[in-house]
């Protein structure tokens, strides 16, 4: 959505031309908006709007995603890029069809999402799928890995300045631990492009029952000796931590045709019947 919602769920930069080329997809282009408690209901209604004039011109595409176990009000909205050049080419396409679909009004709408919002920032990352588990190996499969998911579990790391090469190097190893746990579920992992450095780890679920499910694998994967090496390097190489639950909201977002394609009843909801008004009744007159 422009600059504040051209919008982006988590990577690094490649390290394999390969990989690379089997997902075609090397950046998220991701805005967070952390909305004024009593603006919600207008905030969203706002977003859907730009959703629906976006999907009808043609303009960007985008996820978007809502924070249920964090700080509240919390909104983020994640776009694919292939490249860089495709970060200003999507912006180009949002503001287009909002040009195009609403005219003057468009800048109005624009000014409501602002000021709606108590802050907000946009910020690029590199996917790094070297470093990711169970990661999809083509772009056909992330379309349909985004199209199942319903949560995400985010790990954000803000790295101390020169250190991600320490805290990579110990991820690696833990990484082959959260290989075995079973069953399997997508972790992609990823690092800031712009801003402060930071290290982003995201955890893709169906459902709740998946993150029961997978429990007694991750409490073994962190008993394990790759564990301990790893949190002894976390606290020489991270500054601060946070862990956050995020809801996929597909009523405020765009997202590519592939993935409504591999689950249209999902990603395209039916909009709620009209109320039906309620007739009048002659009622007999008292005496």
């Amino acid at each position: 959505m422009g600059r504040f919602v051209t919008a982006a769920a988590c990577g690094f930069l490649l390290t394999s031309a390969c990989a690379m080329a089997q997902t075609g997809a090397d950046y998220l282009d991701l805005t967070r908006v952390q909305v004024r408690g009593d603006k919600s209901k207008e905030f969203e209604d706002a977003v859907k709007k730009m959703a629906e004039v976006n999907r009808k011109y043609k303009g960007d595409r985008w996820v978007a995603l809502s924070t249920e176990y964090g700080e509240f009000g919390g909104y983020s909205f994640s776009s694919t890029r292939e490249n860089m050049a495709a970060v200003e080419t999507g912006m180009g396409a949002f503001r287009k069809a909002l040009k195009e679909g609403l005219g003057p009004i468009g800048d109005k709408l624009m000014r409501d999402f602002f000021a709606y919002s108590a802050s907000g920032h946009s910020e690029l990352r590199h996917r790094r799928w070297d470093l990711s588990v169970n990661a999809p190996s083509s772009s056909e499969q992330l379309s349909k890995m985004v199209a199942k998911t319903r949560w995400i579990r985010t790990l954000t790391l803000n790295m101390k300045p020169g250190r991600n090469l320490e805290y990579i190097e110990a991820w690696k190893p833990f990484k082959e631990e959260l290989q075995k746990v079973s069953p399997p579920v997508p972790i992609l992992v990823s690092e800031s492009s712009t801003g402060p450095p930071a290290i982003f780890v995201g955890v893709y679920y169906q459902s709740w029952a998946e993150m029961d499910a997978g429990a007694p694998g991750v409490q073994r994967a962190v008993e394990s000796q790759a564990y301990r090496g790893l949190t002894k390097a976390s606290q020489e190489t991270v500054e601060a931590s946070r862990w956050e639950i995020l809801r996929i909201r597909p009523e405020l977002s765009c997202p590519p045709d592939e993935v409504i394609q591999a689950d249209p009843a999902f990603w395209k909801p039916k909009p709620a019947p009209a109320a039906t008004p309620k007739t009048k009744t002659d009622t007999p007159e008292r005496k």
